[in-house]
């Protein structure tokens, strides 16, 4: 009898942790948020290493001319 009641407490506390980790568990909501939060800091990392990229071959160019004056 009490090794029933033990097995009954270790299923029990097995099971609030299986309970535990479903509730922590990401929806669908949540992911298609945070893929949309991805996108949208990966385009403003795109338009910010164009703009760097774009001023370095500027500043590149100018020193080339320069340099052959």
């Amino acid at each position: 009898m009490a090794a029933v009641d033990s097995d009954t407490l270790n299923f029990e506390s097995r099971l609030s942790t299986l309970e535990e980790r479903s509730n922590s568990n990401a929806t669908k909501e949540d992911l298609a948020d945070l893929k949309a939060d991805l996108r949208t800091d990966m385009y403003k990392m795109k338009a910010d290493l164009i703009k760097w990229f774009i001023g370095t071959q500027i500043a590149l160019a100018a020193l080339i001319i320069y340099l052959l004056q």
